[in-house]
């Protein structure tokens, strides 16, 4: 059984990412529900939408369920990931392009359990991209980085090499980080925001320069 929870407009892009990518390779993928609060009861695609109760009424009962959670918000998304990890039977693969730009030689790029890495990518070589990650459409990861765990990178965002990002953060559309910088745990960083140099107090940064706002 395949399930994706979330039910807003990335959910259904990560839908028609499975379904191309593994056409692709000739293979047949279906999304047996969208798990979400909004749009329950109503169909996307063809697909069901349920409530989180509901799944979470039934989960245990299946013998095995692959679960993509398509949630753009990091603490959201970690509120998600800790209750499925209740459940033995759940599997949390990560989904790569398969177009996808990389050094793909062994060892160079790594990507940890449950992270989703969008069409349309860069991500050049030695980057670790953690655990439950987004990387969205269109965006660049240069060389050397490493970016933590529920960390959303929306679309259109230009990350220079050496640049070191903890877990929980954000990093909105179109926003760039240059080079040899380091944003702590539960940043946010507004769309468009330019970070010339390492942030070293969490809080939501804008503007450019990036400065600290609140």
């Amino acid at each position: 059984m395949n399930v994706i929870f979330g039910s807003a407009g990335f959910a259904k892009e990560v839908d028609w990412y499975l379904i191309e990518s593994n056409l692709m390779q000739q293979k047949h993928y279906a999304t047996d529900y969208f798990v979400g609060r909004d749009f329950v009861g109503e169909v996307i695609n063809g697909v069901p939408v349920i409530s989180d109760e509901a799944f979470f009424k039934w989960a245990s009962e299946k013998p095995e369920i692959t679960v993509y959670v398509a949630v753009g918000s990091p603490l959201i998304r970690k509120k998600i990931v800790e209750q499925l990890k209740g459940f033995s039977n759940i599997k949390f693969p990560v989904f790569i392009d398969p177009k996808l730009d990389f050094d793909k030689r062994p060892g160079k790029v790594s990507v940890d359990e449950g992270s989703i890495i969008c069409p349309r990518i860069y991500l050049t070589t030695d980057t670790h991209i953690g655990k439950f990650t987004h990387i969205n459409l269109g965006s660049t990861i240069g060389h050397d980085t490493q970016i933590g765990d529920f960390c959303t990178i929306s679309p259109g965002c230009n990350i220079s090499g050496n640049v070191v990002i903890g877990n929980n953060v954000f990093i909105g559309t179109n926003a760039t980080l240059v080079e040899k910088i380091q944003i702590p745990d539960g940043t946010i960083i507004g769309a468009g925001c330019v970070v010339t140099k390492s942030i070293t107090e969490p809080g939501t940064y804008v503007g450019i320069p990036a400065k600290k706002i609140k």
